[in-house]
């Protein structure tokens, strides 16, 4: 009778022992996922002035252009990012280089905060952006991550119906330079 008294009550130490260690480890998890990098949500001037011109209508082959830094193209996703809550991503973080375009920020899944980023190579061709896809960062099943992958890709196969198109992008260090004709 008394050994089953003492090892009732050392199972019931070990589960509250694997218990705080659980607790222990997703506070630690929590604790050093990294902070939110925060900008102002501000449309860049020269994007509100190319819309603009479009939504006016008889602008058709008047070209533009726009330069955005990083700074301005984190400002310009989080204005939009801010209008449209249903989008489950915040805090975005760009690095503009000659050979690549890096974002990163804060995706909710299921509920959770989790940090996702990529990278990847703009090219244009026929006036239209082509992206190959570099490096994804996104902590999910393979099965989910496909899915997510191709969705990607149906959202960038859609610049077709822009009312713009590119004639050339000059990827710089912390910039790029967009030139294009309005359709």
């Amino acid at each position: 009778m008394r050994l089953d008294y003492f090892s009732k009550r050392l199972n019931l130490w070990i589960a509250l022992a694997l218990v705080a260690a659980n607790l222990s480890a997703w506070a630690g998890v929590l604790l050093a996922a990294p902070a939110p990098h925060i900008v102002a949500g501000i449309r860049d001037p020269e994007v509100v002035a190319l819309l603009d011109q479009i939504s006016e209508g008889g602008h058709a082959g008047e070209t533009w252009q726009v330069t955005l830094t990083e700074l301005e193209a984190e400002q310009t996703i989080t204005w939009y990012l801010q209008r449209y809550p249903q989008i489950p991503f915040a805090h975005p973080r760009i690095t503009i280089t000659p050979d690549y375009v890096a974002g990163e920020g804060d995706a909710t899944l299921a509920g959770l905060r989790v940090r996702v980023g990529g990278k990847a190579r703009v090219t244009l061709a026929n006036g239209l952006p082509q992206v190959q896809i570099l490096d994804l960062s996104l902590p999910l099943p393979p099965p989910i991550r496909r899915a997510l992958e191709d969705e990607i890709a149906v959202q960038l196969r859609r610049a077709d119906a822009l009312p713009v198109r590119f004639t050339s992008a000059e990827w710089r260090k912390g910039e790029v330079i967009v030139r294009g004709v309005i359709r």
